[in-house]
């Protein structure tokens, strides 16, 4: 996927960290099966997303990681949303993941956890396969980078949670302060 951007490339250590950013379309593979998380917006088929990912040098990817994971968190706690971050443990990691962070918000009208954004770095082993590199600074050969991928924010289930936390008894939604720029001032959506 995005990580391929550098595929082959041997990047000079000065030009690290590199940063990229693009907006995906996603699909579920479960899409069909049955049972109470498939209608609505907590779990849909096809949804669209922002997709965060950099490359650094080893001993800069700790940091960076908290990086990326503090500016998705920042997005939700400027939504005003109950929010909670779990440092996910090595049995529910994947082969590739060396540390994930899963950012939730909390949906009163389930009363349930959501996940809305997930913060991974994967360490080499993305970039073994992508043979993606960089030249030290003065040093000679080449070192593999490490890459960190994150999801920005899972725009259906936000919404939801935002109009569940905002819905008033009359059924209209307060726009959050934040957003009324993007909705040209609007700060209450009618029914």
């Amino acid at each position: 996927p995005l990580t391929s951007l550098g595929r082959d490339e041997i990047l000079d250590e000065d030009s690290l960290p590199r940063r990229f950013c693009a907006h995906t379309s996603c699909f579920r593979r479960e899409a069909g099966s049955a049972g109470k998380d498939t209608r609505g917006l907590l779990r849909v088929h096809e949804f669209d997303k922002v997709e965060i990912l950099a490359y650094c040098r080893p001993g800069d990817a700790p940091d960076l990681h908290a990086e990326i994971l503090s500016r998705a968190e920042s997005l939700i706690a400027d939504l005003g949303l109950s929010y909670r971050v779990l440092d996910l443990c090595a049995g529910d990691l994947g082969a590739s993941s060396r540390r994930t962070f899963d950012i939730e918000v909390y949906a009163p009208g389930v009363d349930d956890w959501l996940e809305v954004s997930s913060v991974s770095w994967f360490g080499d082993y993305q970039a073994r396969r992508a043979n993606l590199r960089y030249r030290p600074d003065g040093g000679k050969g080449t070192d593999v980078l490490h890459t960190l991928n994150g999801s920005a924010l899972a725009v259906p289930r936000v919404w939801a949670a935002l109009v569940e936390v905002n819905r008033r008894e009359d059924g209209s939604v307060t726009v959050p302060e934040v957003l009324r720029p993007y909705m040209r001032g609007t700060e209450v959506i009618t029914p």
